[in-house]
């Protein structure tokens, strides 16, 4: 289901003449966190607290919350620019050429960083009030910094 999804998606938002670098998402063990946090709440509500219907719920929120992070952000490196694509409900698209680049910001919180290894990068150009494109909680978010720095010294 994913892939046939994320086929559409490159179909959609990708040039013929682009090439993908990298591509990537939420990272894992961030949405699986609140995945096996519903999982836990949902455990411990049927255990040990039968008439709280408020904590079933919430698990079961919990378990659409993991899901909604797992189908509804992806991003994208070309070889000629940066694309944010997000479709739950309704669509949202941006992208950035290399060129037009200012900098590069990477935010981790110190429970994201120790138990999830994620961590947010921001990116911003010139003229812009705020980053432009937000790619929150990917895994890796230094990495993908460094290759975006060098995919910039190419172009």
């Amino acid at each position: 289901m994913f892939d046939l999804r994320l086929g559409k998606i490159r179909k959609k938002i990708i040039g013929p003449d682009e090439k993908i670098i990298l591509e990537f998402c939420v990272a894992k063990k961030y949405s699986n966190f609140w995945l096996i946090l519903g999982l836990i709440i949902l455990l411990i509500s049927l255990v040990f607290i039968r008439d709280l219907f408020i904590l079933i719920l919430l698990a079961i929120s919990l378990f659409g919350y993991s899901f909604y992070l797992k189908t509804a952000y992806y991003y994208f490196l070309t070889d000629k620019k940066i694309i944010f694509y997000y479709q739950f409900f309704s669509s949202y698209f941006i992208s950035v050429d290399y060129h037009k680049i200012t900098d590069l910001n990477v935010r981790e919180n110190f429970f994201e960083k120790t138990l999830l290894q994620s961590g947010d990068l921001a990116v911003n150009t010139a003229g812009g009030p705020k980053e432009e494109i937000t790619f929150n909680h990917v895994a890796s978010s230094y990495l993908i910094k460094k290759q975006i720095d060098e995919l910039k010294i190419k172009i």
